[in-house]
């Protein structure tokens, strides 16, 4: 106020006729307002800086307030109904005259619990959505970290007693809906007494004492987040009596939803076990067992007379069975003129053999384990190896049937190629073990969605590694799909000669004319010239020069060309131009693509030092090796006859010296 009425006196026009007097004045001025406008400053980003705050804890309280106002886990209203809806029994368990034992109340908590007992009969799974729980609970967890950094510590609890709402009625969903999976699975009551037991003994460890104590200081206040704490506790309060009710009486009442099965309930072979280790005889003995080994003289008692009924049924009923069957499966398969009897027993014997001898395995040792959550983690290997053992069957089968009736099959249809069949069933092979071992997973829990899409980028990595691999898989489908060669053709590709035996996945074998086996690559085989000597229909060449001596007439060399040509054209196994061949348009010289050959040649071909040649160029018609040399032989020997009969001389390498005498 000082400076401002100083420099109205100033810009009023007074005169301070002292200049000494001004400059202090002025001096004074300038320090006092720089002061002011620095303390000014101060205080404003102080004031700033608290607004943001109280500005940030409104925003945090107005979103509680709306939160609260909005939740439907303290909003019964907005509830929708379904088929497990509690809403009837938490109230009815709030209300003082329950807890008085009401008569009326506690008959209609159980007719509400009975509509549940009838949602599981009618297998009606609890309608949890398992994505909306998982934001629920992320989005109270950041409401707990806020609220914890102002010390909004009844914020707090209230969020707190939401998150255990959740977590128990997602428990109660997961506990109803394995009830419904049990009941159908034909699980043992044992199961379903101990997954009951679970959840009792689960419910009894949340400890609301904490809550209940700071619920009992704020009862009487009325503002928002004290309203929605205090209804959050009575919920959670409401909720966990209830489930106890409902789990007791699931628990006691368990013929309402599962009916009694006589061989997984009374059958009790715990009974005989007491009953022959209570034998005064071996009592101790059993007990001392019992005490080291968790076995007594009882189990094991009951283990040999489970394996020796088991044994009966394998060495002696199964086969009974078969031939009392024998009748109906020794029919032959009219298109195939094969038994079924020639498929099926060398598939099912040792596979039928061993699922037996797994079950007898399986049922020792659910009588030997007490705890059944072992026996659950025990189960899904069970099953996995029962699916092993029928997806074994199912390809054994599968093959035998092709092999018992391959010549009729590819007889029938010549265009079907054997390497491929065995290439599709080597792929079969592969995708049965793929489809175990997913079967396998998914029965431990795990997440099939997670690991398919964990491939992606692990794919780069085993593409890398199994590079050779993967080059040799699709050198063998260049192979199979270009046809260059099939199984038992004669080929040389290379420095390889020999009869391919097999094309696999990764190699192909071919067995060398020695008689020994060479495995090659297919990427490498791929890449090769391939000679096939195999992929001919008609004709195998006869090439041969006939030398005929110099002192025979050429008219007898002519007639001798002529009459070996007549004989070539005349003979059965040599192929000639009266062979039938299909002559309609095609894009390809069909005989050159299927294979035939039936130029035949005759000619006097040169002089030679030492003879006259006649060249003879023909074609057999089988191009089987040793059929091709029965014809060259006696194509060999009609020549022979013919050069006699034309007074000709076969001639051979002579060399004539001339000795001048001086």
């Amino acid at each position: 106020m000082y400076n401002f009425i100083i420099i109205i006196i100033i810009t009023k026009g007074y005169i301070i006729k002292t200049k000494f007097l001004k400059l202090i004045i002025l001096s004074t001025l300038t320090i006092n307002l720089f002061a002011n406008m620095t303390l000014y400053n101060t205080v404003s980003n102080s004031n700033n800086s608290v607004k943001q705050q109280l500005q940030q804890t409104n925003n945090i309280v107005k979103d509680n307030i709306t939160e609260d106002s909005n939740d439907p886990m303290t909003n019964s209203s907005n509830h929708e109904i379904d088929y497990y809806d509690l809403g009837i029994i938490i109230k009815l368990v709030q209300s003082k005259n329950f807890n008085n034992q009401d008569s009326k109340q506690v008959e209609e908590v159980e007719d509400e619990i009975k509509k549940i007992t009838k949602n599981i009969n009618d297998e009606v799974f609890y309608p949890f959505n398992n994505t909306q729980y998982q934001n629920e609970l992320r989005y109270l967890n950041s409401k707990i970290n806020i609220n914890s950094k102002y010390d909004n510590n009844l914020a707090v609890s209230r969020d707190m007693l939401k998150i255990s709402i959740l977590e128990n009625r997602k428990n109660f969903a997961d506990t109803i809906n394995s009830i419904i999976d049990g009941k159908n699975s034909f699980k043992d009551k044992k199961y379903f007494v101990t997954l009951l037991k679970e959840q009792i003994k689960r419910l009894k460890k949340i400890d609301i004492k904490p809550f209940e104590k700071e619920y009992n200081e704020v009862i009487t206040q009325t503002d928002p987040i004290t309203t929605a704490f205090k209804d959050s506790f009575i919920t959670l309060k409401s909720q966990l009596k209830a489930h106890s009710i409902i789990y007791n009486y699931l628990k006691t009442n368990m013929n309402e939803y599962r009916p009694s099965n006589f061989i997984l309930d009374d059958l009790s072979l715990k009974y005989v076990i007491k009953k022959i280790d209570s034998n005064k005889y071996i009592k101790h003995v059993s007990e001392t067992l019992d005490y080291y080994f968790h076995i007594s003289i009882g189990k094991i008692v009951i283990l040999l007379i489970i394996l020796f009924i088991f044994m009966i049924i394998n060495k002696k009923i199964l086969p009974f069975l078969t031939k009392l069957f024998n009748k109906k499966l020794s029919k032959k398969i009219k298109t195939l003129n094969i038994s079924i009897l020639d498929i099926i027993p060398d598939s099912f014997r040792i596979t039928m053999s061993l699922i037996i001898y797994l079950f007898s395995i399986q049922v020792s040792l659910i009588l030997l384990i007490e705890d059944a959550n072992l026996i659950n983690k025990l189960i899904p290997w069970f099953n996995t190896t029962y699916l092993a053992l029928f997806s074994f069957m199912f390809y054994r089968i599968l093959t035998n049937y092709i092999n018992e009736s391959s010549d009729k099959i590819f007889n029938q249809y010549p265009n079907m190629r054997k390497e491929m069949v065995d290439f599709i069933l080597r792929i079969i092979k592969i995708l049965i073990l793929i489809f175990v071992l997913l079967f396998l997973l998914v029965q431990l829990g795990f997440d099939i969605k997670a690991i398919i899409a964990s491939l992606g980028i692990g794919g780069i990595a085993v593409a890398l590694a199994a590079k050779d691999t993967l080059s040799n898989f699709f050198g063998s489908l260049n192979i199979i799909t270009d046809n260059s060669f099939s199984q038992g053709d004669w080929i040389k590709a290379g420095n390889v000669e020999g009869t391919v035996v097999d094309i696999r996945m990764r190699t192909t074998r071919i067995r060398t004319f020695d008689n020994g086996m060479i495995t090659i690559p297919n990427a490498e085989l791929a890449n090769l010239a391939i000679l096939n000597w195999s992929k001919r229909v008609i004709g195998r060449r006869i090439k041969m020069i006939i030398n005929i001596t110099y002192d025979s007439k050429m008219s007898d060399i002519q007639n001798l060309v002529v009459d070996i040509r007549d004989m070539l054209q005349n003979h059965s196994e040599i192929a000639t131009s009266k062979l039938h061949i299909d002559k309609k348009p095609y894009l390809l010289k069909k005989e050159d693509l299927i294979g035939i050959k039936n130029n035949l040649l005759v000619y006097i071909d040169e002089y030679s030092s030492s003879s006259i040649d006649i060249l003879v160029y023909c074609f057999s018609r089988s191009p089987n090796w040793e059929d091709w040399l029965e014809t060259k032989q006696d194509v060999i020997v009609q020549i022979s006859k013919l050069v006699e009969k034309n007074n000709c001389k076969f001639a051979f390498p002579t060399q004539t010296i001339y000795i001048e005498k001086e």
